[in-house]
């Protein structure tokens, strides 16, 4: 009897260590995280909402550049499914010194205001958006410089394929030709109720950082995009553009300036697939960074002045 008691209490206490343990590392993680919750670029940022043809509003945010610094382009960001400001920090900061920046926030985000009626969510209307902020905006597109990842690239593809937009350099970071999901989640998602999503939301935390992360820090950005989620937008969102294949518009781009970046390292992003949109694309250059904190870093500002010496 004693013996089976030691036993119990020896397991009792492992587990309390683990709990403690594994309480502690999440204590800390959410520590650096709410760090993070209000970027630097949104502090000096001008938010403002642009009323769209079909009565919703669309979130932006813009920077001027300093008069003595400014190089006269605009930097227009469109980031990535559900991506938040901080993660571009690093970016946004260093490209604040010598461009004008519009970042829009795309349709699944928590900051997107519906309009009346039924709302489309499909990748041609995320790319009349753009399209619509850029004509409101009265933008020099020969002075317009547009940067996409992942699920944004979908947008830009669509504006350059169609001709509805010709900026003086367009660049892909990581692009995809579809939303990138598991295939029976395509149809799951639609029978599942909208209160499993925050059921689940500890499981998604914990896959994105042991399988979609390079480390802690690209781990965090995706937690944030995960708590500012909302459920209904990103089901709206996902079922719009759930079977939608962009390939045939990558083949339409043409006198275009495109450059596409890889990222060999990234685990949630192909290099493969963006060696292979870039040979789909019209004269695409294709350069390879690495990692997704590099493309998210003040070093893709450096590789974008360096491509716009080229014009």
């Amino acid at each position: 009897m004693n013996f089976h008691c030691t036993n119990i209490l020896l397991f009792q206490s492992k587990v309390l260590k683990y709990f403690k343990t594994f309480s502690f590392v999440m204590i800390e993680e959410e520590q650096v995280f709410n760090e993070q919750m209000v970027a630097e670029f949104e502090k000096l940022a001008k938010e403002e909402y642009i009323k769209v043809s079909d009565g919703s509003e669309v979130k932006i945010l813009t920077t001027k550049a300093p008069k003595d610094k400014a190089n006269g382009y605009i930097l227009l960001l469109v980031p990535g499914w559900g991506t938040v400001v901080p993660g571009w920090e690093d970016l946004l900061m260093e490209a604040v010194k010598d461009f004008d920046i519009l970042y829009i926030e795309s349709r699944e985000k928590l900051s997107f205001r519906p309009g009346e009626g039924k709302i489309k969510y499909t990748v041609e209307r995320l790319a009349l958006d753009v399209q619509e902020i850029i004509e409101h905006l009265e933008i020099n597109q020969s002075k317009l410089i547009t940067l996409t990842t992942s699920f944004s690239t979908l947008t830009i593809s669509d504006l350059l394929g169609t001709k509805k937009i010709k900026p003086a350099l367009s660049v892909l970071i990581g692009p995809v030709y579809q939303f990138d999901m598991p295939p029976t989640m395509r149809y799951l998602m639609f029978i599942l109720p909208t209160f499993i999503f925050y059921i689940t939301k500890p499981f998604w935390r914990w896959w994105v950082k042991k399988f979609k992360s390079e480390d802690p820090v690209q781990a965090g950005k995706y937690y944030r995009a995960l708590d500012e989620a909302d459920p209904k937008k990103w089901r709206l969102a996902t079922k719009g553009v759930r079977f939608t294949k962009v390939w045939d518009l990558y083949r339409q781009i043409e006198d275009n300036y495109v450059v596409v970046i890889g990222m060999e390292a990234d685990k949630m992003h192909s290099a493969k697939l963006s060696k292979k949109i870039a040979d789909t694309i019209e004269d695409a250059e294709y350069l390879d960074m690495g990692t997704n904190r590099a493309t998210h870093s003040a070093e893709m500002i450096v590789v974008i002045r360096d491509l716009m010496k080229k014009f």
